[in-house]
């Protein structure tokens, strides 16, 4: 093979390289697929209720904070933190507050459905954590861990912003103190969280 027939094949495959390599996206940015969120709303009581009327210790106070790993256009990973606070409505020192960290699956049931993302949806989500419960009337601190199931309901304003509801069905395990903040027998608490908020995503499609 003579040295202008190697120079052309050289430079044939240096010229596909080089269009390889112009065509090849550039590495993403974890931040390209990370949401973040704020919610705020009502905390109802729901188990245990023995000696206590659940409706006296629900309110408008939860709140929760966390992000979204946007894996593909259905499935995510979320972790967040919240706070809960159970507290009678009239009687003052009578209550518990919770604070707890979750790792959850998220998926977005319409988007898999229609195999298109748009701006309503409908996400899933549900995972495990741990957390913290602080009695009002009783000292010291229970670590508890936690189960959570929920629906979210999300509109999207454009690629980054999206407004949402978010109902959660959450189970305390291993549990010490009530909504009224004194023991309990049965070991475990659940409550339905419903929140209002905002998410933004850092890059959007």
């Amino acid at each position: 093979m003579n040295k202008t027939v190697k120079a052309a094949l050289m430079a044939s495959c240096l010229g596909v390289m080089y269009q390889a390599q112009a065509q090849m996206a550039p590495p993403k940015s974890i931040f390209d697929n990370l949401s973040i969120e704020i919610q705020y709303g009502l905390n109802n009581a729901i188990s245990p209720t023995d000696g206590i009327t659940s409706s006296d210790y629900s309110g408008f106070h939860f709140f929760q904070a966390g992000f979204t790993y946007h894996i593909d256009d259905v499935w995510g990973v979320r972790g967040s933190f919240a706070q809960t606070k159970f507290t009678h409505k009239d009687i003052d020192g009578s209550g518990v507050k919770y604070s707890k960290l979750t790792l959850e699956a998220t998926y977005n049931i319409l988007t898999a459905i229609n195999n298109l993302q748009q701006p309503f949806d409908v996400v899933a989500h549900a995972g495990l954590g741990l957390g913290v419960g602080k009695s009002e009337p009783l000292p010291g601190e229970d670590l508890i861990g936690v189960a959570q199931i929920g629906l979210m309901p999300t509109y999207r304003f454009n690629a980054q912003f999206a407004v949402f509801l978010d109902g959660t069905y959450v189970n305390h395990f291993s549990q010490d103190f009530g909504f009224d903040g004194l023991g309990i027998k049965q070991g475990s608490a659940s409550y339905l969280n419903v929140g209002l908020g905002l998410q933004y995503r850092f890059k959007g499609n």
